[in-house]
């Protein structure tokens, strides 16, 4: 038991909200079984979780760590250097609140305390949410009582052939979306980049307009910009075949517009894959190139091996390039049909069950 008697169950990780949103859907879940427990999360004071984290309502303790993947010259040593303060404050933070299991979620975060957990006896579970697992969550893998992941892919890339598969924590709200509007006249296309929008799909997508101009008949389109671009967007759409195009910043909520498209251009981030797969959304997905370890690219491709989406890495993308894969998938009625039924195939509306029971059986064991 915890410091106060209960089960407590420590979350450590962040940085991302593809790390972030799938822990609090745990949290929540692990929580609603009995209101007696506790959840604490860990996380750096640069990650996303500074916002996430207290508005779901859960405390939030900080160590002070910094990525080392990528980083050279000053930023390396200086996070080199950081290291065994942050896996003291890790082992301050375990001991506080001694839970009764550690789950790592991936992010700067997440080693040290796994660690410290180990040092402590204390069983710790892997939710790895990518197709490519990041270096928090492969050093961990080397010692975790479980493993859960997304995809399959990540055990075999951790060397745990014992992993667990559940998927991603996905809301609810994606799962109950209605089939789609089979007898309007002109198909849906919503194009978003995330919540601050993307520059580069704002861009492509602005001169593709002009390739795509002799479907206006039949295409509608709904584009989320963010903030930054959006007037220069609305300027482009203004002057094409699809003066009637809704160009906002933002989108909310995401699951209503998803529910209302035929398919999607969007990034091709885990909780954005989850979301689609739920939705049973047929996908153009345009990977981040620069994601560490290009894992957007890697989960792009195990959506497109199932036939739920095309795959435009950014080397690839020209304008005219992506006006061919629209026009591709909305000329062939069926298209749109068989891609979403695919991408529904990798849907996984228990993963937050899954893994919380995973939970249980680790803590009662």
């Amino acid at each position: 038991m915890g410091e106060t008697g209960v089960k407590t169950l420590m979350i450590a990780g962040g940085g991302t909200g593809g790390h972030i949103y799938p822990a609090i859907a745990i949290a929540r879940e692990y929580i609603a079984r009995d209101a007696s427990r506790r959840v604490v999360f860990v996380g750096t004071q640069k990650g996303l979780e500074t916002q996430i984290v207290p508005k779901a309502g859960f405390p939030l303790e900080f160590i002070d760590v910094g990525g080392l993947k990528g980083k050279g010259g000053a930023d390396l040593i200086r996070n080199v250097l950081r290291l065994p303060r942050g896996f003291a404050q890790a082992a301050r933070v375990v001991k506080k609140h001694h839970p009764n299991l550690v789950l790592g979620v991936g992010g700067y975060s997440s080693a040290p305390v796994m660690a410290a957990a180990r040092l402590r006896r204390i069983p710790t579970l892997i939710h790895e949410s990518n197709a490519f697992p990041g270096v928090a969550n492969r050093l961990s893998a080397k010692f975790a009582t479980g493993v859960a992941v997304a995809f399959a892919e990540a055990g075999a890339r951790m060397k745990r052939s014992d992993a667990i598969v559940t998927g991603n924590p996905i809301r609810a709200e994606f799962f109950a979306t209605h089939d789609r509007a089979t007898a309007r006249p002109r198909n849906r296309l919503l194009i978003f980049g995330g919540s601050q929008g993307s520059r580069i799909l704002n861009n492509t997508m602005s001169e593709a307009l002009l390739f795509l101009a002799h479907l206006s008949e039949r295409l509608e389109i709904v584009h989320q910009t963010g903030l930054n671009d959006l007037n220069k967007v609305k300027a482009a759409y203004a002057a094409s075949a699809f003066v009637d195009a809704r160009v906002v910043p933002y989108l909310d909520p995401i699951a209503d517009e998803i529910a209302a498209a035929d398919f999607v251009v969007s990034r091709a981030g885990a909780m954005t894959i989850g979301e689609l797969a739920a939705s049973g959304r047929a996908a153009i997905l345009i990977p981040f190139a620069a994601a560490t370890n290009n894992h957007q690219e890697i989960n792009a491709r195990v959506v497109e091996r199932s036939g739920g989406a095309i795959v435009i890495t950014e080397k690839q993308l020209t304008a005219k390039r992506l006006a061919d894969a629209i026009a591709e998938v909305i000329v062939d009625p069926r298209r749109i049909e068989q891609m979403g039924a695919a991408a529904k195939t990798l849907a996984t509306p228990d993963a937050t069950k899954n893994i919380v029971d995973f939970i249980e059986r680790i803590q009662r064991d």
